[in-house]
């Protein structure tokens, strides 16, 4: 027992990794555990305070630590390579190394911990479509026809109130921080029929940085340190509304992208305001539009006659929003930086979502159709 206090004694800063571990192995093998203890309880209880917290400052945390990161590490190890050379004591420049090893081992361990609590249990809770009695067996094309027209006229109704830019694609309203404001009203109109979506997390955060941000064609991240959704004001301004749902979602406990981008679409619209409506009809016909493209070409060109001119102009800007962020093969040393910055960006955003045991990656994002389609089912 003695050997056992002491080891534990010794190696202290281990125990959060252990935990984080055991949870990461485990908690795959028991889904509803995982959803009613886990997603539906320590999850909230941990993210709801932390959230609170955050969402009194209008600035992202998140921004400021990947600014600051670098020159923060930078300063640590500066001062403990000075601490160490004003040190003439090999054994004392032995002890502050590894206390420092410690330290540092137990910050990572800590982590490791709090990531799983406030994010990765969340991929191995019950799967949304069981959660909501949705039937996602197979749907025929006629089907996704019918739903492609019924998401068309749904934006072209959205978009009567709002307004247009010169080039004929839309306007948001309001400001985007009055806008991002209203990201969780849709939500609202769920959360009596579905309680599992029920969180005071509905800060989100604008990007400052959101220009060079656009280079990793993110547009929009959730952050589990400090329960923070933040998103690329850069992108067109049809989708920001979306955009902000779908990170809601995460701060709501949910963390496969296609639950998401249900969720995104479903609260949308349900919204009280026009431009989240719209938005969440747009989304949900890009995918589904894409999926009766790869279906049926004859069936896709039906429903692309049906577009008006403010989808087919919102569509373009989307287009033109990701060539401009993108590289063209010129060859030249910005060309470079840029196709680098799109590959390391799209390689780690699909390692991430494998590592929590998603097989499909980032095409993971495409199975929201089959959701889409359960629901209008």
């Amino acid at each position: 027992m003695k050997k056992v206090f002491h080891f534990v004694k010794k190696f202290w800063f281990f125990i959060p990794l252990i935990i984080a571990v055991l949870m990461f192995l485990l908690l795959p093998l028991m889904p509803e555990v995982t959803e009613y203890v886990f997603s539906r309880g320590l999850f909230k209880i941990v993210t709801v305070p932390i959230g609170f917290i955050t969402g009194f400052f209008p600035f992202s945390f998140t921004e400021l630590l990947v600014i600051l990161a670098l020159p923060i590490a930078g300063l640590i190890v500066f001062l403990l390579v000075r601490k160490i050379r004003n040190c003439e004591n090999a054994d004392d420049k032995k002890k502050i190394l590894i206390k420092a090893g410690k330290r540092l081992c137990g910050f990572l361990s800590f982590t490791c911990l709090m990531y799983m609590i406030c994010h990765g249990a969340n991929y191995y809770r019950m799967p949304l479509e069981k959660t909501m009695q949705l039937d996602t067996s197979p749907k025929d094309g006629e089907f996704l026809l019918d739903v492609c027209k019924t998401l068309i006229n749904g934006a072209k109704e959205a978009s009567e109130t709002l307004e247009q830019n010169p080039d004929k694609s839309t306007k948001l309203t309001e400001s985007f921080a009055n806008e991002l404001k209203r990201a969780g009203n849709g939500y609202d109109k769920l959360i009596n029929e579905y309680p599992f979506l029920w969180t005071s997390v509905s800060k989100q955060k604008i990007v400052l940085l959101s220009e060079p941000w656009s280079y990793t064609h993110i547009t929009g991240m959730y952050f589990p340190f400090f329960a923070e959704c933040n998103v690329n004001v850069a992108q067109p301004a049809y989708l920001i509304p979306s955009t902000a749902a779908h990170e809601s979602a995460h701060s709501r406990g949910i963390a496969f992208e296609n639950d998401c981008n249900f969720l995104a679409f479903l609260s949308c619209i349900n919204s009280d305001y026009a431009e989240y409506r719209y938005s969440g009809y747009m989304l949900a016909f890009t995918y589904c539009s894409n999926a009766l493209y790869s279906y049926d070409y004859e069936m896709w060109k039906e429903i692309d006659e049906l577009l008006d001119e403010r989808m087919k102009a919102d569509f373009r800007a989307n287009s033109d929003y990701i060539y401009n962020h993108s590289s063209h093969g010129t060859g030249s040393i910005v060309d470079e930086v840029v196709e680098t910055v799109n590959n390391v960006s799209e390689s780690a955003n699909d390692t991430f979502i494998k590592v929590q045991g998603v097989e499909e990656g980032v095409l993971s994002y495409d199975r929201v159709t089959e959701l889409i389609l359960a629901y209008y089912k």
